[in-house]
């Protein structure tokens, strides 16, 4: 095992760390039997009817994404075309909130702000090609792409909040409280709090004029901002110094927006959000409950009827001419380990690997997270693990 890998190995009982000797990995041989039996290939460009019909039975699909890859986008974008016709209408994203409205605008192509567009490292090329199909179709079968984060400054395709207010504004009949609020100083969480509490309380007494002269809408949008801004603020105060504690606030705050968009929805949804947040149980990150795990188990708007995939690349580059080479499984993986094993199996493919087999009900399987070696059991994890053979890492601004 390379030198610089950090090893973790995940306890059975209560999920705490244990020793490595007590835990019995998996050999490469039952690995590759298993792979090799059970894993489903493909080309982006046709998704097999294998997997759309494992997916299509589900009342949500939840995607665990390795943030900034090219080809996760494009292959959610051929995603969201195959399942649209199986009852798939909603498409929910780790997205701030803050430019929720300018998401929807985008998508559905209403061009109340045609200058906007998201910024080319976060998810651009999904959401260009939603709207693009999204051409292709009546107004009443469009996809929805809806945004389920709190609010990050510089995040997502609005510089803050208060600009994103701003720009809404200009299509309200009258700002009405919305313009005080914009003069006010939005500079220090002290002054964000006390300000968004005035918005708020502005809001709700003036709720019936405001419904009549905004439309239920928009004055449903600008509540709703304001609500998640005001649960935002903390988190955002307290990032860098409790990360912990915050990363616990922001996955409520995750929760309760997807529960929203899910709740009495009458079609399908397709989520995409980063590996950690998919988790159905504590593998990676703080010990906490995860968005998946919440969903899987207690959310009341799924009812049980999901399927989480994890979906990772076996190499790595960076984007651009040189294609430096950031990661490379083979090369940083014991012989054991189940993407190296998936990769050297279907070398050159995108395989999908449902792990139902009890070989994945156990504790002794590695998998390596870009270079971590966590040693678990995926079927506790992930529903299904969805390898890519290259990818293309998109570079921060």
């Amino acid at each position: 095992m390379n030198g610089k890998l950090k090893a973790v190995v995940l306890g059975v009982a209560l999920g705490t760390l244990v020793a490595c000797s007590e835990v019995t990995e998996v050999t490469t041989t039952d690995l590759e039997g298993v792979v090799a039996r059970d894993g489903v290939t493909f080309v982006v460009q046709s998704i097999p009817d294998e997997v759309l019909d494992r997916l299509s039975q589900h009342k949500l699909v939840l995607v665990g994404e390795t943030h900034l890859i090219w080809e996760h986008q494009e292959m959610m974008a051929e995603l969201v075309e195959a399942l649209h016709e199986r009852g798939f209408r909603q498409l929910l994203l780790e997205w701030p909130h803050m430019a929720d409205w300018l998401l929807t605008d985008f998508v559905q192509d209403t061009r109340l702000e045609p200058g906007w567009e998201p910024p080319s490292w976060f998810y651009s090329a999904l959401i260009a090609a939603v709207r693009d199909f999204n051409r292709t179709l009546p107004q009443a079968e469009r996809v929805a792409v809806r945004g389920i984060d709190m609010n990050l400054q510089e995040y997502g395709g609005a510089p803050d909040f208060k600009g994103s207010i701003r720009a809404l504004s200009h299509h309200l009949p009258d700002p009405g409280p919305v313009a005080a609020f914009l003069q006010g100083n939005y500079a220090t969480p002290e002054a964000q709090v006390e300000v968004l509490e005035t918005l708020r309380s502005e809001l709700e007494a003036g709720q019936s004029d405001l419904r009549t002269l905004w439309g239920e809408y928009w004055y449903d949008t600008v509540v709703e901002m304001v609500e998640v801004e005001r649960a935002s603020v903390p988190i955002r105060a307290l990032r860098e110094d409790r990360y912990d504690m915050t990363a616990q606030m922001r996955e409520a705050v995750m929760k309760l927006l997807a529960d929203a968009r899910l709740k009495d929805y009458e079609h399908r949804t397709l989520m995409n959000v980063g590996g950690n947040h998919a988790q159905k149980e504590y593998l990676k990150g703080t010990d906490q409950e995860w968005l998946g795990d919440y969903l899987v188990h207690r959310s009341d708007a799924v009812g049980g009827s999901s399927i989480v995939l994890t979906v990772t690349a076996a190499r790595i580059v960076s984007d651009g001419p040189s294609e430096t080479l950031l990661f490379d499984v083979a090369d940083a993986s014991p012989e054991n380990e189940l993407w190296r094993i998936m990769k050297e199996t279907w070398p050159g493919q995108i395989v999908f690997l449902p792990v139902d087999d009890p070989t994945f009900r156990g504790d002794g399987v590695p998998m390596n997270y870009e270079e971590t070696i966590y040693v678990g059991s995926p079927k506790r994890h992930y529903d299904v693990f969805l390898l890519l053979p290259l990818a293309h890492r998109v570079p921060l601004p």
